[in-house]
């Protein structure tokens, strides 16, 4: 298991990316669902900067691709991901509701309730919030995507700031 650094365009704060076994696990933009997911899993990670990083490993390559998927993806030249992922640490209940973020177009919104009612449950708007705030690959899979019913932004990991700025961007590109 290896951890690097991101460092995006547009003011963003640096993200850390873990993979494992050739998946991304967790992108972070504070560290602080690293840390409590190494710990809950008892496992370390392998600090590698970005310039440092190599194709011969597994899990180094995965980072590298990572890395270049997201420079599109800020450059404004990418809106969809193609990245092995590692969703492991969720109940299928996560999982649904991950997938179904995945499906929701770049530059466009949906509320908790309508992607409630996307995965056949439309009364579970909660759970999906609660879902959405479990997600370890933020961005990637973007739960960045979804507001409140009243058009309010809601919450985001990664702040209400960065949460901003990334349907900004995605706005501005599509």
């Amino acid at each position: 298991m290896i951890t690097t650094y991101y460092t995006p365009t547009h003011n963003l704060p640096t993200i850390s990316l873990t993979i494992r076994d050739g998946k991304l696990l967790v992108l972070d933009w504070y560290c602080d669902k690293t840390v409590k997911l190494l710990d809950r899993l008892n496992h370390q990670s392998c600090v590698i900067p970005v310039h440092k990083l190599q194709n011969s490993d597994q899990n180094q390559a995965a980072a590298i691709q990572v890395c270049q998927q997201l420079d599109e993806y800020f450059q404004g030249r990418r809106q969809r991901f193609s990245i092995p992922l590692d969703v492991s640490h969720g109940t299928p209940f996560q999982r649904q509701v991950w997938q179904a973020l995945c499906n929701i177009n770049y530059g466009e919104t949906i509320s908790y309730k309508a992607l409630a009612e996307r995965i056949g449950k439309p009364k579970s708007f909660r759970a999906v919030a609660n879902a959405n705030g479990k997600n370890l690959i933020s961005l990637i899979i973007p739960c960045h995507r979804v507001i409140a019913s009243d058009g309010g932004l809601g919450g985001y990991t990664g702040g209400i700031d960065i949460k901003t700025k990334l349907l900004e961007l995605e706005q501005s590109a599509s």
